[in-house]
Order: structure tokens, then sequence, then C-alpha cells
């Protein structure tokens, strides 16, 4: 499943980044990464990853069967510059579902890191069996993610009316989207 990591790609503006699953020693450079995103955004994510505590816990119980966590590294500073993670059960009803979180740094977006990272892991999930990725996104926040899923052919399947709250107790939507694969690339 791994074997084909690290791969390196090269952002729209030239920049050598290198595609890997997260590994322990990755620790200081996630928490680093992590601290790099606005509060209004790190707000939405499901974790505080700015606590030291929480950041240990992944990298210390990493289970690829689970959650696998590919993160891109600009190699010149060997920094982690984006973070993507597929959710996914290994048995029963939800087995043939994966769910994708994406984050990337801010001084590399409008790059294609987040396209370049969602192309690999489309096709690691592809190899993994795995036949539909939901993706969830805060409607009017994560503009540019949403649409780089929409141009990877993700459609909405739902909107969840103000169902997230800002640091300032505002409401937003929640937008549902999907994407639908086929073992032999026939959805492209």
């Amino acid at each position: 499943m791994l074997e084909d990591y690290p791969k390196a790609i090269i952002t729209k503006d030239g920049t050598q980044v290198l595609l890997r699953p997260l590994k322990p020693e990755d620790e200081g450079r996630l928490l680093k990464f992590f601290r790099k995103i606005p509060e209004q955004e790190r707000w939405f994510l499901r974790d505080d990853v700015t606590d030291p505590r929480v950041v240990h816990e992944w990298v210390e119980h990493l289970d690829y069967a689970r959650v696998l966590p590919l993160v891109a590294l600009n190699e010149e500073e060997e920094a982690i510059i984006a973070n993507l993670t597929l959710h996914r059960r290994p048995f029963g009803a939800w087995r043939h579902v994966g769910r994708l979180r994406i984050v990337v740094d801010p001084d590399y977006r409008g790059q294609r890191l987040g396209t370049w990272m969602l192309l690999d892991i489309i096709r690691l999930a592809m190899g993994l069996g795995i036949e539909k990725l939901v993706a969830e996104f805060v409607a009017d926040v994560e503009t540019a993610a949403i649409h780089a899923a929409h141009k990877l052919d993700f459609f909405k399947v739902a909107t969840l009316p103000e169902y997230v709250k800002d640091r300032e107790g505002r409401y937003h939507d929640l937008l549902v989207m999907i994407k639908n694969l086929h073992q032999d690339w026939s959805d492209f």
C-alpha cells in the first residue's frame, strides 16, 4: 500500500516537495505546521492541533489501517507544509468509505499542492478498495478546498445549514462532498 512513498512532486512555483506517510519522528514538525495555520481556520478542525498532547497522541498511536496521514514536506526546509488524512474502517458497513481531511500551509496555497495530494490519495484509496471518498467543508471558509475538490469530480450531496459555529458564535453551513471511485480509473 505504501511502497510508492516517498514521492517527489514540484509545485506550481517550482518548490520541491516530498509526499510520504507521517512518521513518529515528525511530531515536532507537525505541531509547528499546525501552529502556522490561522487561528480562525484551526477553530473548525476537530481537535486542538496546537496542543502538543494531541499531536503526540496521533504520532504515538499511528494506525495506517484506520487513519492514513500523508504529509508534504518542503525538501529544502524539511518542514511539513500540508497534511492530508484518509480515515477509514477496515471492516463492516463503512469499509468502502474513506473520509478526507486536508490542511495546507497558507504560504503554499495556490500552488496546486492540495490538488496533487488529493489526486494521490484518490489513487491510493482506489488501491485499498475504497468506493466513496467523503469530504466536509465549512462552506464560506474553505472555498479554495471546495474548488479543488470540485475540479476532481467531488460533488455536493448535502448542505447542513448553520451546522458549525465560529469563535464569535456565528453559524456556518457545512458542505458534504463525495467522490465515487472505480477500480479502473473510469471515473476520470
